[in-house]
Parts: structure tokens; sequence; C-alpha cells
């Protein structure tokens, strides 16, 4: 049986060569990655930030590149904070200057046992061809670093030692292994105790004194790119805890990046951009940052043809075919003629002699949204109406290429099952399939996903609330937005809000879960006045299915201060009620590029 061209699958599972088979180059919308510097990537899971630090590591860029590790322009160590013991909640109980310098060397040991394994992994046996040299690093910087911060019982390895280059480097990592772990020992210690005075007797090491040294020694070593940078990849960094983010806003704000530069991936959830010393780290002097959302939901054509390449590159590696997506991912022909009907007329109703593209700008804003409305009167719930065609599932997908992977994987098993033993004949998945699987994907990642997330709090009533009122929120706006699809307003497609006033501290923290959760997107918009901008709240378009919404072209946005969304928090039906839907609906804005991008900052 075939392998699912559409199986998602961590980084990490797959091997180097499948990684840059499958890669599409995305550097080009974020070239901040690949820069001497600091870098904040944030984006939802799912929007390819691992894929993009798998792609980086030393064994796939060899092969994308056709060289040797020393021949490349930045040597990049991976570092995964999720599964990771270091961020232990019992250090809260430790006077805040004993927390900062645990939590810095547990850090700290964390990373730099990640960087002498890494080595050892991606060189193996190459480094038993520099074994003089390792021995000489190990002797003199290595021990004498260890030995300044207070570690003792460090082996010296005498001249004639029997050690391999590859052993060494695994001594290394093993060495620093064990002092992350006689901290970690104590911390269980304070954690078992009412006691938590607790003395403290092992080593210390911190990023000035331990890391640094340590590294800039390192990558001297001749199998290293020289004079190049060292990249260390700080994966899922909102799963430190405040300390350990401070310690690590600390490390960006040293001038380093000629040797060390962090890229740190986020889930739009790091805790804090304050440093030991409650300074406050800044873009651009200390780092850049990208949103992988924001990028991606202000481009319909950049985000549409990186997911071509994808596709096309699972559909030849997996399928051995070599066909256009939109071949495999088909439209619903009958419903896309009666749109071109409809299409065909608004462009003579609305022609104006004065105004030469006035037929066209309102078919293309008015035709999809005139369908569904007549579906509505039709079919009362309006539930016909197919989402199928590769251009739809994309704009669906809100930019995170997960929501578009995820269902075709189903899509995919679907048609199998469909075919039964006739799975070479797959070309395409039919329009029924298509639809059915991704109405069923928005249904769950609203409802089913909120069941999720309320079983994961039930202890916690604050965030209980929260959780209730955004639900709320989301389920308010989308109905608002149906009604404006299906009214006879000047413009129809709403998928956006912007907040003429400033939101209270509870509903920015509202709209933040829900930018976390991958509900919204942020971004700002210019006032009515033209004196300053407007907070923007735009909902993900992976939800249009579930409300029955257009995904495709032109958005317009409601304008409503924080007093009227707040009642969306509340009461749906109060909410609903103060709007009217008429032609001259003065709250609707017009023509957004697709995805909401209007100049986002």
């Amino acid at each position: 049986m075939k392998e699912n061209p559409f199986e998602i699958k961590t980084p990490e599972q797959n091997s180097a060569q499948d990684v840059v088979d499958l890669f599409v180059d995305v550097f080009p919308d974020f070239y901040q990655v690949l820069e001497k510097g600091h870098t904040f990537i944030n984006g939802p899971r799912g929007s390819g930030k691992s894929m993009m630090f798998r792609y980086i590591q030393p064994d796939c860029q060899c092969l994308a590149k056709h060289c040797q590790i020393s021949e490349l322009d930045y040597f990049a160590v991976y570092v995964p904070i999720k599964l990771t013991n270091i961020n232990i909640p019992d250090l809260a109980r430790l006077e805040t200057h004993a927390e900062i310098i645990l939590n810095e060397h547990l850090l700290t040991t964390y990373v730099m046992s990640n960087v002498y394994k890494s080595v050892g992994c991606y060189l193996g046996n190459i480094l038993n061809d520099y074994k003089e040299q390792i021995w000489q690093y190990y002797n003199t910087d290595f021990r004498d670093v260890l030995s300044y911060c207070g570690v003792n019982n460090i082996v010296e390895l005498p001249n004639d030692t029997d050690k391999d280059g590859l052993t060494m480097m695994e001594l290394m990592a093993k060495e620093v292994e064990r002092i992350n772990r006689s901290c970690r020992i104590y911390c269980n210690k304070i954690a078992l105790s009412k006691d938590t005075s607790i003395p403290y007797d092992g080593p210390i090491v911190d990023f000035i004194d331990f890391m640094k040294p340590l590294l800039v020694s390192l990558k001297s070593l001749p199998f290293f790119p020289q004079d190049k940078p060292l990249y260390i990849l700080i994966d899922d960094a909102g799963y430190l805890n405040v300390a350990q983010t401070k310690v690590l806003n600390t490390w960006v704000s040293y001038r380093t990046t000629k040797d060390i530069c962090f890229k740190i991936s986020t889930q739009l959830d790091y805790k804090t951009h304050l440093t030991n010393n409650e300074k406050r780290i800044d873009a651009p002097h200390d780092y850049s940052e990208i949103n992988i959302s924001t990028v991606y939901s202000s481009s319909k054509s950049k985000y549409n043809e990186r997911l071509q390449e994808i596709v096309k590159k699972r559909l030849k590696r997996y399928l051995h075919l070599d066909i256009e997506t939109k071949d495999f991912f088909p439209e619903d022909k009958e419903q896309e003629l009666k749109i071109q009907e409809i299409y065909n007329q608004m462009l003579i109703d609305y022609a104006d002699p004065e105004k030469k593209y006035a037929g066209g700008d309102a078919a293309r804003r008015y035709a999809r949204p005139e369908y569904i409305t007549r579906l509505q009167q039709n079919h009362k719930a309006g539930s016909t109406y197919s989402y199928a065609g590769f251009d739809q599932l994309v704009a669906v997908s809100s930019g995170i290429i997960r929501h578009f992977l995820a269902p075709a994987q189903e899509m995919y098993s679907l048609a199998i099952t469909e075919l039964g033993a006739n799975e070479d004949n797959i070309t395409s998945i039919k329009p029924s399939i298509q639809d059915e699987v991704i109405k069923k994907y928005s249904n769950n990642y609203l409802v089913g996903e909120f069941e999720k997330l309320k079983k994961d709090i039930d202890n916690n009533n604050t965030r209980q609330i929260q959780l209730e009122k955004l639900y709320r929120m989301i389920d308010s706006l989308g109905q608002l937005f149906h009604l404006q699809l299906t009214s006879n307003s000047s413009e129809r497609r709403v998928f956006s809000v912007a907040i003429t006033d400033t939101p209270d501290d509870e509903m920015n923290e509202i709209i933040d879960m829900g930018e976390q959760l991958g509900y919204f997107h942020k971004s700002t918009i210019g006032n009515k006045t033209g004196t300053g901008r407007n907070r923007l709240i735009i909902l993900s378009r992976i939800l249009a299915p579930h409300f029955k919404l257009d995904a495709t072209s032109f958005a317009g946005y409601k304008f409503m201060d924080s007093a009227k969304l707040r009642m969306a928090m509340i009461d749906t039906k109060r909410f609903l009620a103060q709007f009217k839907f008429t032609e001259d609906d003065s709250s609707s804005a017009t023509q957004l590029l697709l995805f909401d991008g209007n100049n986002p900052i």
C-alpha cells in the first residue's frame, strides 16, 4: 500500500533526505531566519516553524548544498524545549535571585549538552580525524571553564589517551549532563521539603562564564565552518518558565551575534520580553521578529504558491504524479458554473460607463456571497455550499500549512477506501470527499478542540471563564459575519473587527488567548479619521465552513468599540441585535486583501 502523501510527521521523524526532498524554500518570506542575528519566529502550531528548524540543521544543509559541514554558512544546533524536564515549578519557591541563578544554570547546561551531542551526531566518525585538536580543547578550554565554575573531579585525559574524537565529544556531553542532573536533584529535594533554605553545594554555570567561552572555542575547531556563527535553535520557547524566559532574553540582549545567534520559535505564547534586570529587549535593536500568520495571511499569492509547491512535491514523491494541484483537488464544477452565471449577470447589472471596472469589481465581490445567500433561502441551513477545490482549501487553511495537510490526509484515506485495491488509479480527490472532510475538520476545530481545552483546565476557574468567553466571542463573530454575508449590505464578506478604542485587560487577554489557540489573527488598520490605527481581530478562515462563510477573495471589516465587542463575550443574541444589515451599512469597510492583511504592523 502506498504511503499517504499528506501524512503529517514531526520533522524529527523524517530523514535528512526526506526533509530536503519535501522542503519548499520559504526563506524568501522569512529571510531573517538565515541572517546573522537573533530572531523570534512566532506562529501557531502547524505553521512550519519546526520544519524550518529541521531544514537548517547541518545534515540537511550538507545534502541541500552538496558540501561538507566545514563549508556551511553556519552550524545550527536544535534545542527542543517542549519535551524537557528543566522547567521545574518548585523553583519558584526559591528567593528571586536564587531562582534566576538556578534557572540559568539549568538552561545553560541543557543547551550545552545538546551542542556536544549534536556535534557528535552530525560529524560522527569524522571527529576521529581531529582527535588531537579535540583532546586539546577538552584538556584546556573545557576543563578550565568547568573548573572556574566550581565543577570538581573533571577527568584529565593523558596525551596517549585511547579515546577517539567522537568518544571525547560524547564525554563532554555527559559531563555537562552530570552537572545539570545534580541541580535537578537539588530542585527535587526542595520540592519534597517544606524547608526552602536547603543549601545548594553544586557548581553554578551561566552564559558569560560558561556557554560563551566554550562555544567560541568549540567553533574554532577545524571541522566547523570557520569565522561563521553558531545558530542555537530554541524550539517551543513558550514552554520555558518565566525565570528561564528572562534568562534567554538576557542572552539575546548580549552582543554575541558574530559568534552565537539564537533563533527562537514560539506558539505566540512567549511569557515576557524582560531580562534578568527587568529591562526589555526590543526589535529591531536586539532581535528581528517574524509572525508567520501575519506574513501568510496578508498575501494570498505567496501562501498559495508555497502550498502548490508543497503539494506537488508530495504527489510526485509518494504517488509519482506530476500534475497541477487544482487537478488533484478539483472544484465542484456544477457549483462553479452557477456562480459564473451570477458573475456574468452582475457584470451587466453593475456596469457603469463612467467607471470602467465597476461591473467586474461588483461581480468579484458579490457573485459567491449571492450564491450562498440563494442556497440559504432555498435550503434554509445553506449546508449544500461546497468548499471543494484547491484554492478554497488553501483559503480555508488560513495561512497554517497543517490546516491544509491534515484534512488532505483524511481526504486521501477516504478516496483509498472508496477505490479499495485500486489505489494506483487515484489521480484526484472527489469534490464530495473534499467538502465532507473540510466541514468536519472545521467543526471539530472549534467544538471538539474547545471540549478538550475545557477538560485540560477544569481546576483553573479563571482560565475556564476566559475560555467560555472566548468561545462565545468566536461564535458571536462567526454568526455576525454569516448574517453580513447573506444580507444586502454593500460589503458582504467580513472576517475582521476593527476596535475603535482601547480594550481593557480582560478583553486583551481573551483576544491573545484566541490568537495563541489559532482562532484569531491580530493586526492593525488605519482608523476612519486617518489619524491613527485601530487594533484588528481577524477570525481564522479555518472556521469558514463551520459558520458557512465565503473564505475566498476580498473581505471587509466591522468597526466597533470594545463595549459593543464585549457583548459578544456575554450574550450572542444581544450582540447580534446591535447590528442592522442594509445597503448603506457604514460599519463595514471595503476590500481588504485575502486573509485580511491591510499593511499589518
